[in-house]
């Protein structure tokens, strides 16, 4: 009897011979496999279909500074910046040469933010103007000079939190939004805990069993 293969359709495999003893049900397995089997085509029709890292970013709210984007004072009103990474409605910004700011507004404390459309900009209020946009820090000048900076805290930051008191009392996360999450890994004796009201877009907002406990706090 002649020896008959058959190439599956998707995927190309090669069913096993028909022939004497040939089950039907050899065949039924081996389509389910064919019809089951992923490989690159599917992988991305699947992304196409589900979205992108970047859609995800976005819908989860995530934005800022990942590493680098160091603000320094200056001799003139434009502030020294570094590279880095950073997250802006979603999508990845890192040049591979330091950006220019632009000047500062003089005589203010000003916030440094960047969107992925109208790149950077300041605001004197620390509210971005779009949903999305990243926080770097803050920019404190005379009429002439950038005389102070302060750094955001990065995506996945520590900050350091000491309680002067006992009870509650704020504290500001400097992630230029609301967190996502918040962790707190106490380093010292006694607790820290939450109020009813976690956090807002500047503020953590924190009970301490008594004064002097400190913990390191993670936000994202």
């Amino acid at each position: 009897m002649a020896v008959v293969r058959t190439v599956l359709p998707r995927k190309g495999i090669i069913q096993p011979q028909h022939g004497d003893n040939y089950e039907a049900d050899l065949d039924t397995n081996w389509l389910t496999i064919d019809s089951s089997l992923q490989d690159a085509a599917d992988v991305q029709a699947a992304v196409a279909a589900a979205g992108t890292v970047s859609t995800w970013l976005t819908d989860r709210g995530t934005s800022g500074v990942i590493s680098g984007f160091d603000l320094a004072t200056s001799a003139t009103l434009v502030p020294g910046l570094s590279t880095g990474v950073l997250y802006a409605q979603g999508k990845r910004y890192a040049p591979s040469s330091a950006p220019s700011l632009g000047a500062a507004p003089a005589n203010s404390t000003s916030f440094v933010f960047y969107n992925s459309t109208a790149g950077f900009y300041y605001n004197l209020t620390g509210t971005p103007a779009s949903n999305g946009d990243a926080f770097l820090g803050s920019v404190t000048t005379d009429s002439t000079h950038v005389t102070a900076v302060s750094a955001a805290t990065k995506v996945f930051g520590q900050i350091q939190v000491t309680a002067a008191a006992a009870g509650n009392f704020d504290w500001s996360h400097n992630l230029g939004r609301a967190p996502l999450g918040v962790l707190i890994y106490m380093t010292s004796g006694g607790a820290l805990w939450f109020q009813s009201t976690k956090w807002d877009q500047s503020n953590l907002y924190l009970v301490a069993s008594e004064a002097g406990v400190s913990a390191e706090v993670q936000v994202w």
